[in-house]
């Protein structure tokens, strides 16, 4: 009998690639969809309840544990994360599976083969509403920065955007002023609340309210006009371009 699965993934090459890797392991599974949001996750899931949901921690639209707030899949769940300290101790603890990104092809064929010891064994699936619910995200509040020989607490919401240049990361508050810190944009973006800020491409992650303006710009792409300003063009880039207008409107 085939497995039927479920990719929650909002990246979209992440999900193909995944994908993939699935085929390659298990031929004989069929794919059901890939779904890239809570809120999709929340209308589509139960309707077409697969044996198994490969579920993204972070989602555009918030954390996927939120899924569960609204309903209770009775499909196995592999969750894939990049390092989330919260998630892995929750997995830990419960014995659930997950996978750490970027996924090797071992460790995803780890997972399956559990899976299908279970459901060999007719093991009965966890309840994952209450396993996750002292697990709920905790995002950064606020971040150490040095101003010469002093250093102080930045609040996030003191923060207008964050950027890359050459091997270093800086923050600008909203009064315009510099901070240098020792985080990469991607690891910012998995401990930033993701209804406040949003990742544009690989140099920016923007902060809602200090977006003033928004230009169309070639290819589909947007031009955002910050205040205080970004020192370089602030583009959104063309994969991350529907995500971002869904984010805006709080999806």
């Amino acid at each position: 009998m085939a497995i039927h699965y479920v990719i929650v993934e909002d990246e979209a090459l992440a999900a193909e690639r995944l994908q993939e890797m699935i085929q390659k392991n298990r031929p004989h599974w069929k794919l059901q969809g890939v779904i890239s949001s809570v809120r999709l996750a929340v209308a589509k899931l139960e309707m077409l309840n697969p044996d198994i949901i490969f579920l993204d921690v972070h989602l555009s639209d918030g954390n996927s544990f939120a899924i569960f707030d609204q309903i209770s899949p009775k499909a196995a769940i592999i969750f894939t994360t990049a390092y989330d300290k919260y998630a892995l101790k929750a997995f830990s603890l419960n014995s659930i599976d997950y996978l750490l990104k970027p996924i090797s092809s071992d460790e995803l064929n780890r997972g399956l083969s559990k899976f299908e010891q279970r459901s060999l064994h007719n093991s009965h699936m966890p309840d994952w509403k209450s396993i996750l619910h002292d697990f709920q995200p905790s995002y950064k509040d606020r971040f150490m920065v040095s101003t010469g020989e002093r250093i102080k607490s930045l609040p996030v919401d003191e923060i207008c955007f964050f950027y890359a240049q050459g091997k270093h990361t800086f923050i600008t508050d909203r009064t315009g002023k510099e901070f240098l810190i020792d985080h990469t944009v991607t690891k910012l973006s998995e401990v930033l609340d993701p209804k406040k800020f949003f990742q544009i491409n690989r140099q920016y992650i923007i902060a809602f309210d200090c977006i003033s303006e928004m230009i169309a710009y070639s290819k589909g792409r947007l031009k955002l006009i910050t205040n205080p300003s970004t020192p370089s063009e602030a583009i959104v880039s063309v994969d991350k371009a529907p995500k971002f207008k869904a984010w805006l409107e709080g999806e």
